[in-house]
């Protein structure tokens, strides 16, 4: 990682081979230095507005592991988990007394969904705008990933928030 890039350079570094030439000197190869090289093979990241589209849409959870997987590939493998920490136990918290408190035919059931789902429309990319105006910085000719490749982890997101209102709707009695 070095100057705090996360691709490689255009440096290589000289590697020396036991092998010997023909005029007895040893060969020498040059390569990018190992952890540039596997750094390489990382993805970057999606745009900060991706994680709140998809939490907008699929649920709290999805937007969560879209931004944590966008901080992984910018490097910030703490704050991936402190997302997705912290956004399993507010919906935890969320979801305990929604599901049990409310009754299942209350209309205000809907507007309070919206409204979580509007929060995490414009909390995700506020958490991730810093970080990745800075990556940006770091790294000016690499575009962000494709919007329509955060699906993945917005289907998984969303399987995790309604399985999380399962298992909270169990206790109902």
């Amino acid at each position: 990682m070095a100057n705090g890039r996360r691709f490689p350079s255009n440096r290589l570094a000289v590697v020396p081979v036991a092998d010997k030439n023909s005029e007895g000197r040893s060969q020498e190869i040059a390569t990018s230095s190992a952890i540039e090289t596997v750094l390489a093979g990382s993805k970057p990241p999606w745009r900060p507005k991706v994680a709140g589209y998809v939490a907008l849409i699929l649920g709290p959870m999805a937007g969560a592991l879209v931004a944590a997987a966008s901080f992984r590939s910018m490097g910030q493998p703490r704050k991936a988990q402190q997302t997705v920490f912290y956004t399993l136990s507010s919906c935890i918290a969320f979801l305990i007394p929604f599901v049990l408190g409310i009754p299942a035919d209350a209309p205000i059931k809907k507007i309070i969904l919206l409204a979580v789902e509007g929060a995490g429309f414009s909390i995700f990319p506020s958490v991730l705008r810093e970080d990745y105006v800075k990556w940006k910085a770091t790294n000016p000719g690499v575009k962000p990933r494709n919007d329509y490749a955060s699906i993945g982890w917005g289907l998984l997101g969303a399987l995790l928030y309604v399985a999380m209102g399962v298992l909270i709707s169990v206790f109902r009695r």
